[in-house]
């Protein structure tokens, strides 16, 4: 014979404290949450420009405002049409608060007046929406002249550009020109060097080159020529006197000269 064992619970009375958290349990509907909802939304959208008048108002400035919309924990349709639905306002409330500013620029001070209003704007986010659907706004403009004012502006801008294309051209002009300097400067100081320096200066495929390297080097020996010269006079004056030391070295002096000369030595 078998005998098979159940163990049941033996029963309990809930507690005050179970009571109430049964009930409350019962009472609460459970919520679902709906799967479209978004943590975090942003949509960055430009709208059409408007009109404001500038100082004298003679002229308009073109202003292009973006709007950047950021809400939490909301569909995106239902995101997309809160945009749709307050982006009016927002342009009512973006000329309100720059019309007074821009009328305090001259009309060719667009860009001052750009960043101007966006220092302005980007100081505080605008709120809209009810309180279970909040939206917050920042808008960022773009300031272009009238197009009067940009016609007339542009043979200013025609003569900068050709001023700065003529400085340009210019200074690579002196670059070229201190590049061919250097490189003319090495070939002479190796040229220096050889005996035969005049000769090989007419090798170099520049004419003028040569040219004016073989005047500069005979120019240079025509100059230790007169040197050579006084120092022979120089020489024999002293040895006269008998000055044996100061005799040699105006000697060895005149054996060098003639030597870079070309000239034999005696």
């Amino acid at each position: 014979m078998s005998t098979d064992f159940t163990t049941f619970d033996q029963p309990t009375t809930p507690s005050g404290k179970e009571w109430f958290r049964r009930f409350a349990d019962w009472w609460q509907p459970t919520v679902v949450e709906d799967p479209g909802i978004e943590a975090e939304l942003t949509d960055c959208r430009p709208t059409a420009p408007i009109a404001l008048a500038a100082k004298g108002d003679a002229f308009d400035f073109s202003v292009r405002p973006t709007f950047t919309w950021h809400a939490r924990r909301m569909t995106r349709n239902r995101f997309e049409h809160c945009i749709n639905t307050y982006t009016p306002d927002a342009l009512d409330a973006l000329r309100i608060r720059t019309e007074r500013v821009a009328r305090s620029f001259e009309p060719h001070h667009s860009h001052r007046l750009e960043l101007e209003l966006n220092a302005r704007l980007s100081a505080k986010d605008w709120v809209m929406g009810a309180p279970d659907e909040r939206l917050t706004c920042r808008p960022v403009v773009f300031v272009l002249p009238d197009p009067r004012v940009r016609e007339s502006m542009q043979p200013y801008w025609r003569r900068r550009i050709e001023m700065q294309s003529e400085h340009e051209l210019a200074m690579r002009r002196a670059e070229l020109t201190r590049e061919r300097t250097e490189a003319w400067s090495r070939v002479m100081k190796a040229l220096e060097k050889d005996p035969r320096s005049r000769h090989a200066a007419s090798l170099v495929e520049h004419e003028a080159f040569a040219e004016v390297y073989t005047a500069m080097t005979q120019g240079r020996k025509d100059e230790l020529l007169k040197l050579i010269d006084l120092l022979e006079k120089a020489g024999r004056s002293y040895n006269g006197i008998g000055l044996y030391e100061y005799a040699e070295g105006l000697d060895a002096a005149l054996a060098e000269y003639r030597k870079r000369s070309g000239a034999d030595v005696e």
